[in-house]
């Protein structure tokens, strides 16, 4: 395997380019047909996955974060309902739940929308410490 292709796969593959547009380079380069130089990317890759450069993902890190924090508010604000629907009456407060309709939806959406901050959080922590 030619180590000057290796390290430019290597490279461009830290980058977080295009597989597309990496594999094209690599037809340059190289002077493979597409396939050739897929399967060619595909193995430096399973070789080289622990020596690669992993650049953190700021974007996916700062929205997880952000998304986590508005889930979590939103839970906060909704979750005064919730304890104080099991503290009175139940049965009173459950036959009375049109006005506390809003309430449990946003309880619902607020627990959806921190569940989706931390599948962020976790896939960016991930893609920064991959091991």
């Amino acid at each position: 395997m030619n180590e000057e292709l290796t390290t430019l796969i290597i490279k461009e593959l830290g980058k977080y380019q295009d597989r597309k547009q990496v594999i094209r380079k690599v037809c340059e380069q190289g002077g493979f047909n597409w396939k050739e130089a897929e399967r060619l990317i595909i193995l430096v890759e399973a070789r080289h996955r622990r020596t690669m450069r992993v650049h953190p993902r700021p974007l996916l890190l700062f929205l997880s974060i952000v998304t986590l924090f508005l889930g979590i508010g939103l839970l906060a604000f909704n979750m005064q309902f919730l304890l104080a629907l099991f503290q009175k009456n139940v049965l009173g407060q459950t036959l009375n739940l049109q006005t506390g309709n809003y309430r449990i939806m946003g309880v619902i959406a607020g627990s959806g929308i921190t569940a989706g901050g931390l599948v962020g959080l976790w896939k960016a922590f991930l893609s920064i410490f991959p091991d």
